[in-house]
């Protein structure tokens, strides 16, 4: 029998839904203010987004208007409209609360 995701994660991921703008580093300081959390764990973030973003680049998301810095770790098309699903590792992890 093989692991489920949750039992290959390092921490538990809990489904939490805010706003969560997220800067990009593309040299432009884009900010992508239309995404928002699908999940949160201790280690990485599942973002719902608008905009172009890059494997391995470099961002801030903004959780509870503090800026958190993540690296693009995989991305995905959410269908026909425009969006993307991606996760997002914490450069540090989340303390605790």
């Amino acid at each position: 029998m093989s692991p489920t995701d949750q039992e290959r994660r390092r921490h538990k991921r809990v489904a939490f839904t805010i706003r969560a703008p997220l800067a990009v580093d593309s040299g432009s300081g884009v900010l992508l203010e239309n995404s928002s959390t699908i999940d949160l764990s201790e280690s990485g973030v599942r973002l719902r987004l608008r905009g172009q973003i890059v494997l391995r680049q470099f961002a801030d998301v903004f959780l509870n208007k503090r800026p958190e810095r993540c690296r693009v770790v995989w991305a995905s098309s959410a269908g026909a409209s425009n969006e993307l699903i991606a996760g997002l590792q914490f450069i540090r992890p989340l303390p605790e609360p």
